[in-house]
């Protein structure tokens, strides 16, 4: 992802080191192709209450599956496999940390 090093107070974030969890972002930043887990939802709580319900709730898995051009809306897949269209806006309002790699046992 292309979060910048700033928690969600806005403050700068400490350092970290490879090991260490990946910092949490919007949404809207996540590539196509991308796995994330949902950390917040920042929205009223009928909408988030809504979102939720979707798949799309906090400790929720999700993958990024396109991306509209011109700011248009992210398509997502949910965790148990349902897809939504999420406006740009909206997508701001939802805090999404990495997935943490999963190794592979040769």
């Amino acid at each position: 992802m292309t979060f910048s090093d700033v928690d969600s107070t806005g403050r700068d974030a400490p350092a970290h080191d490879a090991g260490a969890a990946a910092p949490a972002g919007p949404l809207s930043e996540v590539r196509a192709g991308e796995r994330v887990i949902v950390v917040e939802v920042g929205l009223d709580a009928e909408l988030a209450g809504w979102l939720g319900a979707m798949g799309l709730g906090p400790g929720q898995t999700l993958t990024s599956i396109r991306r509209a051009a011109f700011g248009g809306p992210l398509h997502v897949r949910t965790g148990s496999g349902g897809e939504l269209a999420i406006n740009a806006t909206l997508a701001r309002s939802i805090l999404v940390a990495p997935l943490p790699s999963q190794r592979r046992v040769g």
